[in-house]
């Protein structure tokens, strides 16, 4: 099965809920005729056919119901979407996730991370833990890079480099 077309998934959507290809084609400001076509299309990728005409007027399939339900997820997920970023710049800063273990200087970070914040679009979001748990982080992307006072364990399948990036004088 190809991608599905989002675009047609919108078509659908509106005459679903409107259960009338004409004034849904207004509403979209396309042709019936063109809305029509792009309903035959979306049917054809997926398959199964969406709608019924009974008595001049459209009725969901079973398959119908189910892709409403999904596409109704799909759109609400959009709008929330849109909201959520309503009111951000537009030019959001760029955020650098570090996370750095609990027991590495706090002096040490601070030394490393303040020149990335100096006259830069930068946004430093910093997770403190235990290295294991951080490198799982980094595993997932949910952290772009760690900071620590120990390398990571050595272990093909992770595939992880450390670096000494710098030295920390220790005093008693």
């Amino acid at each position: 099965m190809a991608d599905l077309n989002f675009h047609h998934l919108r078509y659908f959507w509106v005459v679903a809920h409107r259960r009338n290809l004409t004034r849904a084609a207004e509403a979209l400001h396309v042709s019936p005729s063109a809305l029509s076509i792009q309903l035959r299309q979306l049917e054809e990728r997926l398959g199964h056919r969406l709608f019924e005409r009974r008595n001049r007027q459209l009725v969901l399939t079973e398959a119908g119901r189910v892709v409403l339900t999904h596409a109704d997820a799909i759109f609400r997920t959009g709008q929330e979407l849109v909201g959520a970023l309503r009111g951000m710049p537009t030019r959001s800063r760029a955020v650098l996730r570090v996370g750095a273990v609990a027991t590495l200087s706090r002096n040490f970070q601070l030394g490393w991370l303040l020149p990335m914040l100096q006259g830069q679009q930068v946004q430093i979001r910093l997770v403190a833990g235990q290295l294991r748990d951080l490198l799982a982080q980094l595993a997932t992307h949910a952290l772009d890079v760690v900071l620590s006072n120990e390398a990571a364990p050595r272990d093909s399948s992770a595939g992880w480099v450390s670096r000494r990036i710098a030295q920390q004088p220790v005093s008693l």
